[in-house]
């Protein structure tokens, strides 16, 4: 995993204001729920039905966690069915490795939702080079990319 981290590192910093840091994050990867539950802070019981029973209620698959930065613990958890052997689960590591040079280098954001802006530029353009978008690969919208990368007040 290594020289794939090394070399998606070099990349981002190619093609994006990203420092070139290469302590790379732990990777790990968990069933698709647990994603789910650290995204939305889900640690009790309780808190796991009730992010459940939300999800149960949209069909809208574009917002499935199929990956997280954890900063504070410089861990990218991917899910238990990413192999890497696609543009679309690379482009999910190309996303989240933006995440982790933005905290390393202490880039600031306006917001939490501003840091999408790159990471999704970023996945777009990777697969680009496929032939793939973000609206083949994962259902999201122009419409929908805007308003997760938008400040809400």
């Amino acid at each position: 995993m290594t020289p794939l981290l090394t070399a998606i590192v070099l990349w981002l910093s190619l093609n994006y204001e990203l420092p070139a840091l290469y302590e790379h994050p732990i990777i790990e990867q968990v069933p698709a729920a647990e994603i789910t539950y650290m995204r939305y802070r889900a640690f009790t019981p309780e808190r796991r039905r009730e992010v459940a029973a939300a999800l149960a209620q949209t069909d809208d698959k574009s917002r499935k966690a199929v990956a997280l930065y954890d900063a504070e613990k410089r861990t990218i958890y991917l899910a238990d069915t990413w192999t890497g052997k696609t543009p679309a689960d690379l482009s999910v590591l190309v996303h989240e490795m933006v995440h982790h040079l933005q905290y390393s280098g202490r880039l600031r954001f306006e917001c939490p939702a501003q840091r999408e802006v790159m990471a999704y530029k970023a996945q777009e353009q990777w697969l680009g080079q496929f032939g793939r978008s973000l609206a083949t690969e994962f259902d999201i919208d122009p419409f929908t990319l805007k308003i997760s990368t938008s400040c809400a007040y």
